[in-house]
């Protein structure tokens, strides 16, 4: 059924990434995805010359989450930051249900080429992201000084980019919006209670 607002185009991306994630890329045909759509695979290939293109768009929906975030960001406060990363899980949380690692793992393999250009896209919008938050970091004096960057950077982009692949969190069915909340609760608090400390007599 058509969504509001929702292009031909998207309504066929959307139709083949639910089926993608629920039954897997190689065994969903073209002429599924049609069907799913309720539409003619005429007018898929209207807009996918072919299954390739179709994976391609979808894995272009995928990058794209990642890609408004890092051009929403601009680096003016944490608090802006936080509604990023707050708007980025919800966008992820709206994606159809199925296993992300196994279909994303299934395209490395069958469409190397493609796979490569969405790693590329989400790792330099992950890169975009992560200078805007040390950007901000660095206004509001809130950078720690004795953290090595690389190191924050790696952290950044398994909590920011690696989650929504993690199978663990893929089986306790945890809501992205709530992944990306406790993202950014670790990122600003750390996850102790400061406690005062007790000096020995």
């Amino acid at each position: 059924m058509p969504r509001e607002n929702e292009t031909t185009a998207e309504r066929i991306v959307r139709a083949a990434l639910e089926l993608f994630l629920q039954t897997g890329v190689r065994r969903t045909s073209v002429d599924e995805v049609a069907r799913h759509a309720g539409m003619t695979r005429i007018t898929v290939y209207r807009y996918f010359s072919d299954k390739q293109g179709l994976v391609a768009a979808c894995c272009e929906r995928l990058s794209g989450n990642f890609e408004r975030a890092a051009a929403h960001c601009r680096g003016k406060s944490m608090g802006e930051i936080d509604e990023c990363l707050a708007q980025l899980g919800k966008e992820l949380s709206e994606l159809p249900s199925g296993n992300l690692l196994a279909c994303l793992e299934e395209i490395h393999r069958l469409y190397p080429d493609v796979y490569e250009q969405y790693r590329a896209a989400r790792e330099n919008a992950h890169d975009a992201l992560f200078r805007q938050v040390l950007i901000a970091a660095k206004r509001e004096g809130a950078l720690r000084s004795d953290l090595n960057m690389h190191v924050v950077r790696a952290v950044f982009q398994a909590a920011v980019m690696r989650l929504i692949e993690n199978p663990g969190l893929i089986s306790s069915n945890v809501s992205l919006s709530e992944v990306f909340a406790t993202v950014t609760s670790v990122f600003r608090h750390g996850i102790l209670r400061q406690t005062e400390r007790v000096w020995p007599c």
